[in-house]
Protein backbone atom coordinates (compact mmCIF):
# COMPACT_ATOMS: atom_id res chain seq x y z
CA UNK A 1 0.00 0.00 0.00
CA UNK A 2 1.13 3.55 -0.19
CA UNK A 3 3.21 5.83 2.24
CA UNK A 4 0.36 8.19 1.72
CA UNK A 5 -2.13 5.99 4.19
CA UNK A 6 0.09 4.84 6.09
CA UNK A 7 1.42 6.52 9.58
CA UNK A 8 5.06 6.39 10.56
CA UNK A 9 6.44 2.72 12.58
CA UNK A 10 6.99 4.92 15.44
CA UNK A 11 3.44 5.85 15.54
CA UNK A 12 1.52 2.59 16.74
CA UNK A 13 -1.27 2.73 18.81
CA UNK A 14 -0.44 0.75 22.37
CA UNK A 15 -2.64 -0.73 25.30
CA UNK A 16 -5.53 -2.78 25.67
CA UNK A 17 -9.27 -2.27 25.47
CA UNK A 18 -12.41 -3.95 26.91
CA UNK A 19 -15.25 -4.88 24.84
CA UNK A 20 -17.94 -2.87 27.00
CA UNK A 21 -15.82 0.47 26.73
CA UNK A 22 -14.81 -0.24 23.18
CA UNK A 23 -18.96 -0.50 22.73
CA UNK A 24 -19.88 2.56 24.03
CA UNK A 25 -16.83 4.51 22.49
CA UNK A 26 -18.29 3.21 19.48
CA UNK A 27 -21.72 4.19 20.36
CA UNK A 28 -20.81 7.81 21.51
CA UNK A 29 -18.32 8.08 18.36
CA UNK A 30 -21.13 7.39 15.67
CA UNK A 31 -22.87 10.10 17.74
CA UNK A 32 -19.99 12.61 17.72
CA UNK A 33 -19.63 11.87 13.71
CA UNK A 34 -23.59 11.67 13.11
CA UNK A 35 -23.56 15.73 15.15
CA UNK A 36 -21.34 16.78 12.29
CA UNK A 37 -22.56 19.76 10.28
CA UNK A 38 -23.13 17.88 6.91
CA UNK A 39 -21.40 19.01 4.46
CA UNK A 40 -18.62 20.70 6.16
CA UNK A 41 -16.55 23.29 4.38
CA UNK A 42 -13.23 22.69 3.34
CA UNK A 43 -11.28 25.58 3.21
CA UNK A 44 -8.57 24.07 1.54
CA UNK A 45 -10.35 22.89 -1.22
CA UNK A 46 -12.62 24.92 -1.56
CA UNK A 47 -15.44 22.35 -1.50
CA UNK A 48 -18.05 21.14 0.40
CA UNK A 49 -17.17 17.85 2.30
CA UNK A 50 -20.09 14.72 2.99
CA UNK A 51 -19.64 12.33 5.96
CA UNK A 52 -21.77 9.25 5.56
CA UNK A 53 -21.95 5.85 6.69
CA UNK A 54 -18.92 4.72 4.25
CA UNK A 55 -16.22 6.86 6.01
CA UNK A 56 -17.14 5.55 9.82
CA UNK A 57 -17.51 2.36 8.77
CA UNK A 58 -14.15 2.16 7.25
CA UNK A 59 -13.24 4.03 10.72
CA UNK A 60 -13.99 -0.03 12.39
CA UNK A 61 -13.13 -1.50 9.05
CA UNK A 62 -9.95 -1.84 6.87
CA UNK A 63 -10.02 -1.64 2.85
CA UNK A 64 -10.55 -5.62 2.97
CA UNK A 65 -13.44 -5.53 5.50
CA UNK A 66 -11.90 -6.92 8.06
CA UNK A 67 -12.21 -5.65 11.32
CA UNK A 68 -9.70 -3.40 12.80
CA UNK A 69 -7.89 -4.08 15.91
CA UNK A 70 -9.45 -3.08 19.23
CA UNK A 71 -6.81 -0.24 20.16
CA UNK A 72 -6.79 1.15 16.29
CA UNK A 73 -10.47 1.36 16.84
CA UNK A 74 -10.14 3.52 19.88
CA UNK A 75 -7.47 5.50 18.18
CA UNK A 76 -9.74 6.37 14.95
CA UNK A 77 -12.68 6.77 17.27
CA UNK A 78 -11.21 9.17 19.76
CA UNK A 79 -9.92 11.83 16.51
CA UNK A 80 -13.36 12.01 15.23
CA UNK A 81 -13.92 15.55 17.29
CA UNK A 82 -10.87 16.83 15.41
CA UNK A 83 -12.00 16.34 12.01
CA UNK A 84 -13.73 19.54 11.31
CA UNK A 85 -11.16 21.19 13.01
CA UNK A 86 -8.31 20.02 10.36
CA UNK A 87 -10.67 20.50 7.19
CA UNK A 88 -11.41 24.26 8.62
CA UNK A 89 -7.33 25.02 9.19
CA UNK A 90 -5.45 22.54 6.96
CA UNK A 91 -3.05 25.41 4.72
CA UNK A 92 -2.90 22.73 1.81
CA UNK A 93 -3.32 19.10 0.38
CA UNK A 94 -1.78 15.80 -1.15
CA UNK A 95 -3.22 14.68 -3.90
CA UNK A 96 -3.59 11.15 -5.37
CA UNK A 97 -4.94 9.51 -8.15
CA UNK A 98 -5.33 5.92 -8.88
CA UNK A 99 -7.90 3.24 -10.65
CA UNK A 100 -9.05 0.74 -8.11
CA UNK A 101 -11.94 -1.31 -7.36
CA UNK A 102 -14.91 0.44 -5.49
CA UNK A 103 -15.31 -2.11 -3.02
CA UNK A 104 -13.50 -5.75 -1.76
CA UNK A 105 -15.56 -7.54 -4.04
CA UNK A 106 -13.81 -9.02 -7.73
CA UNK A 107 -16.45 -8.30 -9.85
CA UNK A 108 -17.07 -4.51 -8.75
CA UNK A 109 -16.26 -2.34 -11.37
CA UNK A 110 -12.44 -0.48 -11.81
CA UNK A 111 -12.61 3.52 -11.47
CA UNK A 112 -11.06 6.49 -11.10
CA UNK A 113 -10.55 7.14 -7.64
CA UNK A 114 -9.36 10.50 -6.08
CA UNK A 115 -7.75 11.03 -2.43
CA UNK A 116 -6.71 13.91 -0.65
CA UNK A 117 -4.15 14.41 2.47
CA UNK A 118 -5.19 17.40 4.76
CA UNK A 119 -2.81 17.62 8.13
CA UNK A 120 -3.03 20.61 10.49
CA UNK A 121 -2.37 21.09 14.08
CA UNK A 122 -5.43 21.13 16.04
CA UNK A 123 -6.72 20.94 19.33
CA UNK A 124 -6.96 23.11 22.31
CA UNK A 125 -3.18 24.06 22.20
CA UNK A 126 -2.39 23.11 18.54
CA UNK A 127 -0.19 20.43 19.54
CA UNK A 128 -2.06 17.34 17.81
CA UNK A 129 -1.02 17.00 14.30
CA UNK A 130 -3.87 15.50 12.43
CA UNK A 131 -4.09 13.78 9.46
CA UNK A 132 -7.66 13.43 7.35
CA UNK A 133 -7.85 11.66 4.09
CA UNK A 134 -10.79 12.08 1.78
CA UNK A 135 -11.91 9.81 -1.16
CA UNK A 136 -14.46 10.79 -4.57
CA UNK A 137 -15.16 7.72 -6.64
CA UNK A 138 -15.43 8.91 -10.14
CA UNK A 139 -17.37 12.15 -10.24
CA UNK A 140 -19.09 11.89 -7.16
CA UNK A 141 -19.06 13.52 -3.77
CA UNK A 142 -16.03 13.84 -2.29
CA UNK A 143 -16.48 12.27 1.42
CA UNK A 144 -14.47 11.93 4.25
CA UNK A 145 -12.64 8.44 4.42
CA UNK A 146 -9.91 8.09 7.46
CA UNK A 147 -8.27 10.31 10.06
CA UNK A 148 -5.15 9.49 11.96
CA UNK A 149 -2.60 11.08 14.51
CA UNK A 150 1.04 12.19 12.92
CA UNK A 151 4.11 12.69 15.34
CA UNK A 152 4.58 16.46 16.40
CA UNK A 153 7.98 17.64 15.55
CA UNK A 154 9.58 21.22 17.44
CA UNK A 155 9.08 22.74 13.68
CA UNK A 156 5.39 22.15 13.70
CA UNK A 157 5.06 24.49 16.75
Amino acid sequence: MDTFFKRKSTEKTEGTVDKASLKLLRVKARQTYDNIKNPVWCKCLHREINFNAQGFHHLLYDGLGHERSPSEQQYKLLLIPLIPSVLAVAPDATYKKANERINRKKSSPIKEIEYWGLTALVGRNRDVKVKVILKRVGAGQIIFWSVMRLKTSKKDH
